[in-house]
């Protein structure tokens, strides 16, 4: 996406501030669609969004909603696809020129098994192609869905917090407007992430 999008879509934004969550929404499922995830700057943009939010445009719990929801949507709608294409998904693009991209996600889903959808979100590698993977190999509905809801808390909080914080930090008087609870939220992401960490690392020195 080049640099005159986002200058375009800021200035739009700007003036229909009331549009800002449904477009963090929007950019959270790209985020995590499969094979959009892959070639969409996800990041940046969702930094970019979050800073917009945090100076003022749009108050911290809807930056959470809007962003939970496309994460989980994203990443159901990517199990779908797995799920009911199966082996099929290897003949899409980009997947017939890369099938190692696909081979992997087999890989860190057999060695994580259900926990793989969250450990996921957060392993750049693999996470654009983990759900759709469980999906090809037949996950349970159940225990992807439930997965899917809760890690998509943590991925909020990651993804949003650090681009809000820094809109925020420009405009001193929205950072004062965060509640409690929100401080609360975002450290406990950030502990969440430590123990994926340690427990990524452990079990590599295991083998």
């Amino acid at each position: 996406m080049e640099l005159s999008y986002f200058d375009s879509i800021h200035a739009w934004l700007l003036v229909h501030h009331f549009w800002l969550g449904p477009v963090i929404g929007i950019a959270a499922f790209l985020e995590t669609l499969v094979v959009v995830g892959l070639i969409l700057p996800g990041v940046a943009i969702l930094f970019a969004l979050g800073a917009l939010a945090g100076s003022g445009l749009l108050d911290i719990v809807p930056v959470y909603l809007w962003a939970f929801l496309g994460a989980a949507l994203g990443d159901a709608v990517s199990y779908q696809l797995g799920y009911h294409y199966h082996n099929r998904v290897r003949g899409w693009w980009p997947f017939y020129k890369h099938p190692e991209w696909l081979d992997k996600g087999e890989q860190f889903i057999r060695r994580f098994g259900v926990m793989s959808i969250a450990i996921g979100r957060f392993v750049g590698p693999v996470r654009p192609v983990v759900p759709v993977v469980a999906g090809m190999l037949n996950m349970s509905p159940r225990q992807f869905y439930i997965t899917n809801l809760v890690s998509s808390v943590p991925w909020a909080v990651v993804y949003l917090t650090p681009g809000f914080l820094a809109g925020a930090a420009v405009e001193l008087d929205e950072i004062k407007k965060i509640p409690q609870w929100g401080w609360y939220s975002m450290g406990a992401a950030c502990l969440v992430i430590v123990i994926i960490i340690w427990f990524i690392k452990t079990l590599r020195e295991r083998r």
